[in-house]
């Protein structure tokens, strides 16, 4: 299947105001180059002999020197300790209807301002409320956050410029139109070549379109597709085709580049309403074990929660889909009937597994910020001004490679 970009569509994509890139205009939409090269002035280097200072010491201090010297050497040569350009942290959440404070008509009931609900105070408490969840990891913000069901673009603009203002949030992407709630991005480091992909349609209702875009990470592009497929509301039999529709695109889009290069660093991340056991067929994701034949089996995405099974496996495509650590916090994110469910998942190929560039190193839930005793979210209500969210935010954390860490 061949991805179907959107070729009109409202894109809500801000960058520093002074960032020295080039932009490009392009069908269908606007995307984004790296920055040119810095200039470097010319200058003349400086040398200062050193060897009337040598001869001064005594054999002793030289050699104790030279020891010191070669200590350095072998420590620079080594794997530096981890720093916060060193690592790479995502956090995927949804925030539970978050809308703002002016009456569009479009809203549900509970956030609908013309029905005395909702208003613009009660809009800026869940706004703190959701910037103390983002901005209260043991580490600080994380460096890029996927949010879903957000009523509109400019959310994104009154969370980094209102709680998240000290958190250097200045790449924001969104995009208006095709449902009441859509999924908004929040980075710290730059973001281009843009793609927002239709999903087809559930009845007469579209599908939430899939959003594509590279993160220049500090260990190189990651390819990053941000999804909130179909919610199984309505029964997971009679909505699975909708997801493996949104699965489709997700796979058209991530397909060519693994297969000619199986090393390429993507993440397909977000609210996939769906707990990739396969049981429901077709799938729109499923677990693969080697027997399978990808000629019969009726699955679209196939998962691994092993790290040693990601790869391409006769012409297969098999994500890693890391379980949270339950030494960290619950292993679900969202608790119903009793029970945890994880629709909130991330796939991560290879490439993010292997050296170089970005390797894997923990996934968690962060029940911590968002959860109450026992774990379990604090979700929003209304009439008490309180709470957080339904679902508890999925936190993974990358760490360069050493070889990158040596060649910086």
């Amino acid at each position: 299947m061949i991805p179907e970009r959107i070729k009109k569509v409202n894109i809500h994509f801000r960058r520093p105001r002074k960032a020295r890139e080039t932009v490009r205009f392009a069908w269908p939409f606007a995307s984004r180059q790296g920055a040119p090269r810095q200039r470097v002035r010319a200058g003349k280097a400086r040398f200062r002999s050193t060897a009337g200072f040598s001869r001064s010491l005594t054999p002793f201090i030289r050699r104790f020197i030279s020891v010191l010297f070669l200590i350095t050497l072998l420590t620079a040569c080594s794997c530096s300790l981890p720093n916060e350009d060193e690592k790479w942290t995502v956090m995927s959440w949804n925030v539970q209807n978050l809308f703002d404070g002016i009456d569009d008509g479009t809203e549900y009931s509970e956030f609908d301002p013309g029905s005395g609900n909702w208003d613009d105070r009660l809009y800026q408490r869940r706004l703190e409320r959701t910037g103390e969840v983002i901005s209260g990891g043991t580490s600080g913000s994380v460096d890029l956050v996927i949010l879903q069901e957000l009523e509109n673009p400019g959310i994104l603009d009154d969370l980094a410029d209102g709680p998240l203002r000290g958190s250097a949030y200045h790449w924001r992407l969104a995009i208006s139109g095709y449902s009441i709630i859509r999924c908004g991005v929040l980075s710290r480091y730059p973001l281009r070549d843009i793609d927002v992909v239709d999903c087809g349609y559930y009845g007469i209702r579209p599908l939430r379109p899939a959003l594509a875009f590279t993160v220049d990470t500090p260990a190189g592009p990651v390819r990053v597709i941000a999804l909130h497929w179909k919610s199984p509301r309505d029964g997971r039999p009679a909505t699975e085709d909708a997801r493996c529709c949104e699965a489709a695109v997700s796979k058209g889009l991530v397909e060519p580049m693994l297969l000619r290069n199986p090393d390429v660093e993507i993440l397909i991340i977000g609210d996939l309403n769906t707990p990739g056991d396969g049981l429901v067929r077709p799938a729109a994701l499923a677990p693969w074990f080697p027997e399978i034949d990808p000629e019969t089996d009726e699955a679209v995405l196939y998962r691994t929660d092993l790290q040693e099974g990601a790869g391409i496996h006769d012409g297969v495509v098999v994500f890693f889909d890391p379980d949270p650590d339950p030494a960290s916090g619950p292993t679900g994110t969202y608790w119903y009937r009793d029970d945890w469910e994880r629709p909130d998942r991330a796939l991560l190929s290879r490439g993010l597994i292997e050296s170089p560039g970005l390797v894997f190193e923990s996934c968690r839930t962060a029940a911590e910020l968002v959860g109450d005793g026992t774990g379990r979210p604090i979700r929003w209500v209304t009439d008490w001004e309180e709470g957080y969210s339904d679902h508890l935010p999925l936190m993974l954390e990358f760490r360069k490679s050493c070889s990158d860490s040596d060649d910086g």
